[in-house]
């Protein structure tokens, strides 16, 4: 699912209509909330001109005297509602997402402006979230624009919107993105919250360190690069016999892969085993056994948090976020090619006799190739 966040000033106009719409169709969002609609009534928001088809359902609170006011819409085909929670200053929609297993708690919140009602507010949130599992809530590094509002009196720009998501959620899906994108009819920046992950095309091959200690690695990299045959320039003859041997070794690790697969299948059987055998009488290890399964977690959700880390969202390029594919490779190439790239067109040779030199024997010694004694050995 994708989100949409965005404190709107005021709905009642039709161009701030348009302007959900058409975020809502760019970023191809499946939930909205909207914050300060000032209306009292949120029925009579024109909700369909916020949406692009007739496949949806809202629900909302009513604004107290023109400030405040929420409303959550969402795409009927992804969520299906189950239960709302409604307060002055949140809107909580509990429902069925049809990726996500179990309920799925979408919470619209617009904060009071005092640090008391503030705090007061986060209390009664967390004491909600408590009764259904822990308060954990992790917040997202935001692309795109740096603040989400400019204060209209002194101009000043701070960042006060964003996503907060439970562990569950990143779990489920580790590689999402916050967005901040420009102000247009509000004060207040759109942010978004997109699961989609970015297609940058194939992976590049990748080879692990491990596999040079596998069993029958040695025969298969040799045997490949033996078999070969080609014609052509040698730039190309290398380029293909790379080629060949690179998709030698995919196949191999394609049935080791299946091996391991049987072999963890196998495990998976015998810790069942294990499992009916402890029903019966008490494991001596089951201490370990629940220190294992929450160290589990750990480092299931600290791998989770270093690929979101790690993953292009997006770039920003001449002052502008970008998405799109195209432009975030073109603009890698170029910082790189700059980066390997030097001004000097020819460097200066040392020529002289009194320099200190090396003798045949080690020069030749130098330029041999690598045994795969010294490759392991420096790996």
């Amino acid at each position: 699912m994708n989100f949409l966040s965005l404190n709107i000033r005021g709905v009642g106009e039709d161009e701030k209509v348009n302007w959900v719409r058409r975020l809502k169709v760019h970023h191809r969002v499946t939930f909205v909330g909207l914050q300060e609609t000032q209306i009292s009534d949120y029925s009579s928001i024109n909700v369909n001109g916020c949406w692009n088809s007739n496949e949806f359902d809202f629900d909302g609170v009513g604004s107290n005297e023109r400030s405040n006011g929420l409303i959550s819409i969402w795409d009927t085909r992804c969520f299906q509602k189950n239960e709302a929670i409604k307060n002055q200053h949140f809107l909580i929609i509990i429902g069925k997402c049809k990726t996500i297993e179990g309920n799925l708690n979408m919470v619209n919140v617009y904060g009071p402006q005092s640090l008391a009602d503030k705090k007061k507010l986060w209390d009664k949130l967390i004491r909600i979230k408590m009764k259904s599992q822990e308060a954990d809530l992790k917040e997202f590094n935001m692309g795109g624009e740096r603040f989400t509002f400019m204060s209209r009196a002194d101009a000043k720009l701070r960042k006060l919107y964003r996503f907060m998501v439970c562990s569950s959620y990143l779990n489920s899906f580790p590689l999402s993105a916050v967005t901040a994108h420009p102000r247009e009819l509000s004060d207040h920046s759109p942010i978004t919250l997109q699961s989609a992950i970015i297609d940058f095309g194939l992976i590049p091959f990748k080879l692990f360190n491990s596999w040079l200690l596998r069993e029958g690695f040695d025969q298969i990299v040799n045997d490949a690069w033996n078999r070969f045959m080609g014609f052509g320039t040698p730039d190309a003859y290398l380029a293909a016999k790379l080629r060949f041997l690179k998709s030698s070794i995919k196949k191999w690790r394609k049935e080791e892969s299946q091996k391991e697969m049987k072999n963890l299948s196998d495990t998976k059987f015998l810790v069942k085993d294990l499992e009916k055998l402890a029903e019966v009488r008490p494991l001596i290890a089951l201490e370990w056994t629940v220190d294992g399964e929450e160290n589990t977690k750990f480092f299931h959700d600290f791998i989770n948090g270093k690929n979101r880390r790690n993953y292009l969202h997006g770039l920003m390029i001449n002052g502008r976020w970008t998405t799109k594919v195209n432009l975030i490779k073109e603009e890698v190439l170029r910082f790189y090619e700059k980066k390997f790239s030097e001004d000097y067109v020819s460097r200066p040779k040392f020529i002289n006799s009194l320099f200190k030199t090396i003798s045949m024997m080690d020069a030749i010694r130098i330029e041999s190739p690598f045994s795969l004694e010294e490759v392991k050995a420096a790996i």
